[in-house]
């Protein structure tokens, strides 16, 4: 039940804030609805259509799939790195540290509320995105789904979110390594190709296969779901493990002092 109310709590905060910062909210949506139509120009679904033999509708829902995973894991990386950065300025990171729940709970709860917001916001790129392309239910039902199996890939991204979060403790900007970040994962990622099972080193790589089978009508491999569970659950235990000593460096030097 606590956890419940920190949720909420955490929730009505999060929507006070996007309200003070709604036009840097709106243009995250903005950025977002030109890449994914951008996408669509260059003529990605027609490539994926004739790579996988299926009709361009459906080809537009691989390219949909891939992108829904991008732009959940990117949106945690790049909010909570920022975050992190912020709240060590304003001095509440301090204050999360005396909490009786851990600083990386309390920042997790805090982004998966943002999401949510985001999430609603999103569903109007989506509503047009199915309108354009006449889905159906089926089609609806997945993009949904989708969401839910990005759920791992969230929080491996959190993890690697965490980590560049505690590097700005220190480096104090890296905003730029962040973005060019999230721009080289478009590449490295299966989202705008196939790519060998190397590349699912990344949070989300394996998550698009996943889905994608999935909507396919095909069976899952097994090796998948060991990648894509294995893959996140490195990247949370090591940017637990690097915040906490990041962290622990700042406070030990009295860097915040510093801010």
């Amino acid at each position: 039940m606590n956890y419940i109310n920190l949720i909420k709590t955490e929730l009505s905060l999060d929507i006070k804030k996007i309200k003070s910062y709604k036009v840097s909210f709106i243009t995250d949506i903005l950025i977002f609805a030109i890449v994914l139509f951008s996408i669509f120009i260059t003529g990605l679904d027609s490539a994926f259509a004739d790579s996988y033999g299926i009709d361009i509708n459906s080809g537009k829902m691989i390219v949909l799939i891939g992108f829904i995973f991008w732009q959940i894991s990117t949106t945690a990386l790049g909010w909570s790195s920022a975050n992190i950065r912020g709240q060590s300025v304003s001095g509440t990171l301090e204050l999360k540290m005396q909490s009786k729940y851990s600083a990386e709970l309390l920042l997790f709860i805090e982004m998966l509320t943002y999401l949510i917001i985001s999430f609603l916001s999103f569903f109007v790129i989506f509503l047009i995105f199915i309108l354009s392309i006449k889905a159906d239910t089926k089609d609806i039902l997945y993009i949904l789904l989708s969401y839910l199996v990005a759920f791992p890939a969230l929080i491996g991204m959190y993890g690697l979110g965490l980590l560049l979060g505690g590097i700005s403790l220190i480096e104090k900007e890296i905003g730029s390594l962040v973005f060019i970040l999230q721009s080289v994962l478009i590449f490295l990622s299966d989202m705008i190709g196939v790519r060998s099972r190397l590349f699912n080193i990344i949070p989300f790589n394996a998550g698009i296969k996943i889905m994608r089978q999935m909507y396919l009508g095909q069976n899952i491999e097994s090796s998948l779901i060991l990648d894509y569970l294995i893959s996140n659950a490195v990247w949370i235990i090591l940017g637990v493990i690097c915040f906490r000593y990041l962290l622990k460096k700042v406070r030990t030097s009295d860097s915040f002092n510093n801010y």
